[in-house]
């Protein structure tokens, strides 16, 4: 009988960490190895079994555990509300990868690095999907109407950030049954001319704009109509134009009436510290949902941020074990997966609140550590039993309206010698 079939090196390397692949397979078999005074298994041989696995296997596992979950909880006892966000992990240079950034003939170093859009439950704090494009040629728009599309779970509001600001998006979203949407949008260049007209001052209004593709309808009739034209591939004529020309995204015919509703507040920019006008688009009623409450659940969206970073620094996604893109996706879904588990397991914890200034909650990076530790002994319940006690130990306070400036740094991958072990 093989030591390492499939489900083997599938829960490996779910409940792998940032350390070293020798480091990792010593953890997870160390103690059989040494009560049966045998060899822990090589790397050789658990690469080799890994590489007979697929993403797509990984992929499964995430969408049935995320099928099977319970005590969903819904906004306003109705809606599930998702983010739609993407970040950047980088990988060890490899020559081969798919995911290299940069040109050889420049200056500039070549690195890789793969683009991940993810789809998260706010509430649930578990990731729903996720896309991966090379970092070079990444298009989130896309990726963002290609996981709505699959989506079906009933009435949901998802959130997204200026980004994503698109009359291609905006319309998908408008057309996808049960989709409603808080999309954050430009104020200044670049923005939709109707919103740049905004008066500086608090507003909730309704807003439609004609769209085409035809850029006769577009040229004769900008002067009497307030009309946008969609540059595409399949109205333009390629061959008369630049290599730098960018096509817009269009999924519709070549006249398309686009509503939406535009909600203009204050909040604070976390770059500036300062407040600044932001404007929000939207398809929610507004007698359910008034200027505050927009506010409100476009702040929630702050949580797939947070979740990025817990998934890199708690659960070690930022130290892959491999240079090969194919692995670096299984071991992305992989620490998903084991997100998920953990954030599940955190929510049925008893949290003691003690008689002080701040409510307490579970400190995930110590959960983390203690569902990863027991998880290699069993999954009894009376294990599961043990886990929850020993998670309500460790508790951090929740301090609202607390502001920090974000510190941007570019970071490199580590390499396999300098990790601790």
């Amino acid at each position: 009988k093989r030591s390492l079939d499939a489900a083997t090196v599938i829960k490996t390397t779910i409940n792998m960490q940032g350390k070293d692949l020798t480091s990792e397979l010593f953890r997870a078999f160390g103690q059989k190895a040494i009560k049966n005074n045998d060899k822990v298994v090589s790397t050789s041989a658990y690469v080799q079994r890994k590489g007979q696995l697929s993403p797509a296997c990984f992929k499964h596992i995430l969408t049935v555990f995320n099928q099977n979950l319970f005590n969903i909880q819904l906004f306003d006892h109705k809606y599930r509300i998702f983010a739609i966000d993407g970040s950047d992990f980088n990988q060890i240079w490899n020559p081969k990868s798919e995911n290299i950034v940069g040109n050889l003939n420049h200056k500039g170093k070549p690195y890789c690095q793969i683009h991940v859009n993810a789809l998260y439950d706010l509430l649930n704090n578990t990731y729903q999907d996720c896309i991966f494009q090379p970092k070079s040629n990444m298009d989130e728009r896309k990726a963002a109407v290609q996981m709505l599309k699959k989506l079906n779970c009933g009435p949901y509001i998802v959130t997204m950030d200026r980004g994503y600001t698109g009359f291609n998006m905006i319309e998908n979203c408008n057309r996808l049954p049960n989709c409603y949407y808080v999309i954050r949008t430009k104020t200044g260049y670049g923005a939709f001319k109707e919103i740049a007209e905004l008066p500086n001052q608090e507003c909730d209004k309704d807003i439609a704009c004609w769209v085409t593709t035809s850029n006769y309808y577009y040229e004769t009739h900008k002067a009497t109509e307030n009309v946008h034209l969609v540059n595409h591939h399949y109205r333009q004529y390629i061959k008369y134009r630049s290599k730098n020309t960018k096509d817009g995204s269009w999924d519709f015919g070549e006249l398309c009436t686009i509503k939406f509703r535009t909600c203009k507040f204050r909040i604070n920019d976390p770059k500036s510290g300062k407040e600044e006008w932001e404007v929000v688009l939207t398809n929610l009623n507004r007698a359910d949902y008034p200027l505050k409450r927009i506010k409100e659940i476009y702040h929630l969206r702050w949580g797939i941020e947070t979740s990025f970073k817990k998934l890199k620094y708690a659960l070690g996604s930022v130290q892959f074990h491999s240079k090969q893109d194919k692995f670096i996706e299984m071991e992305i879904y992989a620490h998903m997966i084991m997100f998920n588990a953990v954030s599940q397991i955190d929510a049925q914890a008893y949290i003691p609140q003690k008689n002080c200034k701040y409510q307490y909650a579970i400190n995930f990076k110590q959960s983390c550590f203690i569902i990863q530790a027991m998880y290699i002994i069993s999954s009894s319940t009376k294990i599961f039993k043990k886990i929850l006690i020993q998670i309500g130990h460790y508790t951090i306070p929740i301090r609202p309206g607390r502001k920090d400036k974000r510190n941007f740094k570019p970071k490199s991958a580590v390499y396999y010698l300098y990790r601790v072990a």
